[in-house]
């Protein structure tokens, strides 16, 4: 029984991995938009520092976002959101590797076994020539590659779903009210963002 891992066509490892980030910047961009809905107006310094920060730092800004402000989520959707973000936290580390890595052909020999055969992406520690020196500190095939970038899909699915059922049901409960508690709204969040000057209204209790 041959134990060669067989590796994939240069053509599908080069498609495999701009799918595969493609899909990644995705789910970055999306992650971005929740923590504009949420922070943006109210904290506009933190969104530009969010811009700007690396990964992980990110990933915390959101945490912290997602537990701290309204639109309040459900216990579900805010269980959802926070567990899809650490998971991402998790794949970036093979996100980086498949961006840094290149697309070599190889046929390599242990004992006089050939153990792997084929185009594989591999670290870039051995570039600089056809025939492999040194193991790779990781090797992809297109199929590999493909996983990963599922397992990314897969988790920002579970994302849009918390968010957008959230934004759903922020939108009908405005719809629902009339008029005047529109406006009555608009004028507490122009001074809860600081737009409007607060000693410009008063709170007048309702009858009873």
């Amino acid at each position: 029984m041959s134990n060669t891992r067989l590796g994939s066509k240069p053509a599908e490892l080069y498609l495999a991995v701009g799918l595969a980030l493609s899909w990644w910047e995705a789910s970055e961009d999306f992650l971005m938009g929740i923590f504009r809905r949420l922070c943006a107006q109210k904290e506009p310094t933190a969104f530009e520092t969010y811009l700007v920060a690396p990964r992980q730092s990110r990933s915390i800004m959101l945490l912290s976002a997602i537990e701290r402000h309204v639109p309040p989520y459900t216990p579900g959707e805010k269980e959802v959101l926070i567990s899809g973000v650490k998971r991402l936290e998790k794949l970036a580390s093979k996100r980086n590797q498949i961006a840094r890595g290149y697309v070599v052909t190889m046929n390599k020999t242990v004992d006089g076994e050939v153990v792997m055969q084929g185009g594989f992406l591999v670290s870039a520690l051995n570039a600089g020539g056809v025939q492999i020196v040194r193991d790779p500190k990781y090797s992809y095939t297109a199929s590999e590659i493909d996983f990963w970038r599922d397992e990314v899909r897969a988790v920002r699915g579970t994302i849009m779903d918390a968010e957008f059922a959230a934004i759903e049901r922020e939108q009908n409960l405005e719809n629902a009210l009339d008029s005047e508690e529109k406006r009555k709204i608009a004028i507490a969040r122009g001074i809860a963002d600081g737009n409007i000057p607060a000693h410009l209204f008063s709170i007048t209790p309702k009858d009873t």
